[in-house]
């Protein structure tokens, strides 16, 4: 039976490289079988189209290349995030476009990203969790009902710019987002900054937003958030929220961090992910 079930799983995998581009094969925490993926490569080739064709949706607290973004790989991931996205399956990197996302945070997302070219910037992966202990902004797996989002992160300008479309079940008043998912992505958006740009664990101490304008559901937003200084173990950030075109400024937020001891990190350590406390240990030692 056990040799059966294998032979079957290898037809299967060997049907998903020959009908999949390498260059989602090669996606990180994808590949099972490296010699699939070299096969599947002999059989599909394709290089990366760079498109130069300007866009105006980024013009506000990026400073990185605007020009449009498309490759190959792009247009594969989509499809290959395409439909519900699978409790059990949480390799699925959440933080890449599916076929939820709108045309509009689709183009931001591949502008963002073109930004990671040169190293400056870093897009910050996010997984589905269905477990007993779930991540608030990604717990739903219905794609395109909840949040629908990817954080950029600039660790040496000590920023992070987030692209994000709000789904119907984020709904507060008729037709337009919570403020508490509002407050939820900013506190996330912020929170990923903070634990990328300073060492240490922290933990949100203080959010103060000022709400100027509402947002209608299936929108999508651009959140900013920036480190405005560090006071001993007192982290100080601020972040603001526009439009899709920057020309509107949704909200304002301020917000203190508090940064761990190691006594008490040690004992937070026991409520994270596996992979979220060698990621913590990891920066303690740098």
């Amino acid at each position: 039976m056990a040799l059966r079930n294998c032979t079957l799983l290898s037809k299967r995998a060997i049907n998903f490289f020959s009908r999949t581009k390498p260059e989602i094969i090669s996606h990180p925490c994808r590949l099972l079988h490296t010699e699939f993926a070299k096969v599947a490569q002999l059989q599909q080739g394709g290089s990366p189209r760079f498109s130069k064709e300007s866009s105006g949706f980024l013009n506000s607290g990026c400073s990185f290349s605007r020009r449009g973004f498309s490759t190959d790989m792009a247009e594969g991931k989509d499809e290959q995030h395409s439909g519900k996205t699978k409790q059990e399956d949480a390799s699925v990197d959440a933080a890449w476009p599916n076929e939820a996302w709108s045309d509009v945070a689709k183009e931001i997302f591949h502008q963002l990203n073109a930004g990671t070219e040169n190293g400056d910037w870093k897009r910050h992966s996010g997984y589905l969790r269905t477990g007993e202990r779930r991540l608030y902004s990604r717990n739903i797996s219905e794609q395109g009902k909840g949040f629908e989002y990817a954080i950029f992160l600039n660790k040496k300008e000590q920023r992070a710019t987030c692209v994000c479309q709000f789904g119907p079940y984020l709904q507060g008043p008729p037709g337009h987002v919570h403020g508490g998912a509002l407050a939820t992505m900013l506190d996330a958006v912020i929170g990923t900054c903070v634990h990328d740009a300073l060492e240490g664990f922290w933990l949100t101490a203080n959010l103060n937003i000022n709400y100027k304008k509402p947002v209608p559901l299936g929108s999508t937003a651009l959140f900013h958030a920036k480190v405005d200084r560090q006071d001993d173990r007192k982290g100080y950030l601020s972040a603001y929220v526009t439009s899709a075109d920057g020309q509107t400024t949704l909200c304002e937020a301020t917000s203190l961090f508090i940064k761990l001891s190691r006594e008490k990190m040690e004992k937070a350590k026991k409520y994270l992910p596996q992979e979220s406390q060698s990621n913590t240990t990891a920066k303690e030692g740098e």
